[in-house]
């Protein structure tokens, strides 16, 4: 915006996980341009210093970290404070989509996908906390995408992003006790790992990832009072999620006659809906 003053983060120190490629690393170039010092996760070597290289260049300052964040976080975060002393933002946004259907893919895939976007922001959330109540003000975010409302051919991810915004949900209640604001980003922007060709060319023509990287950078300041919240976000665009307004609907007595007899005699699943009545206007009334 013209005449706005660029937010400074003043050399404070920021780990980005998923780095290498896609939103990461626009959410890792993004911040680094602001000031911010970052270590540039990724478990490909190449992509995590393709990524420190383009933030060089541009003047700012950057480390590639390869270590497997499931089972070596501790080292991950023990890299930013050897050589920043310091840790004050953490953007989990690790996480790959190859597709296929639950009953085509074999147990070790499904688990290993799962793990990679729940663990890895566990694990690395874990190392981390400690480093983020000492900054004072500490920044949490984690990226999941609309994959947590349910796509075909992607329940791995899409159960991984599901607990992911519960973690987050939990963690904003705990660690905003101790300083430390923590939200998660549901975002719309394109990915490296969205994979379906048609679903790139429309993400990457109608939501530029940048954009949804402006979001994620401005929750990481510390003068953002926003947070505790799972944001959707598409980079102009972002909306707080609400989950106490689902619509709900009452049987006369725990039966399943009692659930059929309360629709009465209205079919099909919009007819259904209208009989629900939102949570707020039964509380409130």
């Amino acid at each position: 915006m013209i005449g706005q003053e660029e937010l400074d983060f003043g050399g404070r120190v920021a780990i980005v996980t998923g780095a290498g490629s896609g939103l990461g690393r626009e959410h890792a170039l993004l911040l680094a341009s602001r000031g911010t010092r970052v270590v540039v996760h990724d478990s490909s070597s190449d992509d995590a210093l393709r990524t420190v290289r383009q933030i060089i260049k541009a003047d700012g300052i950057a480390i590639a970290a390869t270590h497997d964040a499931l089972e070596d976080a501790h080292a991950l975060v023990e890299a930013a404070i050897d050589r920043f002393d310091r840790l004050d933002i953490v953007v989990n946004n690790i996480g790959t989509v190859p597709f296929g259907r639950f009953w085509q893919t074999d147990r070790e895939t499904w688990w290993r996908m799962f793990n990679t976007h729940l663990r890895g922001s566990v694990e690395v959330t874990r190392q981390a906390m400690p480093h983020l109540i000492v900054s004072g003000t500490g920044r949490l975010i984690n990226v999941t995408s609309s994959a947590l409302l349910g796509v075909p051919a992607a329940s791995h991810s899409c159960a991984a992003n599901a607990a992911i915004l519960g973690l987050g949900n939990s963690l904003a209640c705990e660690a905003r006790e101790v300083g430390v604001q923590v939200s998660t980003v549901q975002r719309s922007g394109r990915n490296a790992s969205t994979g379906a060709p048609a679903v790139l060319k429309v993400l990457g023509e109608e939501l530029e990832s940048r954009a949804v990287a402006a979001f994620v950078t401005w929750l990481a300041h510390e003068d953002t009072p926003v947070h505790g919240e799972c944001f959707l976000d598409s980079g102009v665009s972002a909306a707080v999620a609400q989950d106490d307004t689902v619509m709900r609907l009452r049987a006369e007595d725990a039966s399943p006659e009692g659930w059929a007899n309360c629709v009465g005699d209205q079919c099909g699943l919009m007819a259904a809906r209208q009989a629900f009545t939102p949570l707020r206007a039964e509380l409130a009334s």
